[in-house]
């Protein structure tokens, strides 16, 4: 009896102390070509019509992620330079990271992709949490997971 009692114990205490593995939903856009993964406990807001992001919000977690086209490379002002000057190919990423007055973190991945036939792709994955509050390890995914395969 002691030892059924003892393990019934043990086993709720191990179960009971196991971090549980978050789960995480994939997403795919197909009109600009991104990938992430989001942790299933986030709500997905409504799609915009136009098909140009994500929205997402759970646990003081709040997730956006959209594209956009930018032709304005194309245009040539007088100097001659375009946006394609001022954006080189080999820095793809660009990370802003800041903190509010309410303690808010808010960090945004930026990134440009050629696309020759309809200008340059832009993505952008914003995420806002508390500071101090946040998993960094669901916020890691999300970041690791944030890329683009390219439009078909």
């Amino acid at each position: 009896m002691k030892k059924s009692l003892l393990l019934f114990i043990w086993l709720v205490f191990v179960t009971g102390c196991q971090p549980k593995a978050t789960r995480y939903v994939h997403y795919h856009n197909e009109r600009f070509g991104f990938d992430l993964d989001y942790p299933s406990f986030m709500t997905m807001d409504p799609p915009p019509e136009n098909g140009d992001g994500i929205s997402c919000r759970g646990k003081g977690l709040e997730l956006t992620a959209t594209g956009c086209m930018d032709m304005t490379w194309m245009d040539l002002d007088d100097t001659g330079l375009t946006t394609r000057d001022l954006y080189p190919q080999d820095e793809v990423f660009y990370l802003q990271h800041d903190i509010d007055a309410s303690g808010t973190v808010h960090y945004t991945k930026t990134a440009r992709f050629p696309n020759t036939d309809n200008g340059d792709i832009i993505l952008t994955l914003q995420l806002a949490y508390p500071q101090g509050q946040a998993n960094l390890t669901i916020i890691n995914h999300i970041l690791k997971t944030f890329c683009f395969n390219g439009i078909n």
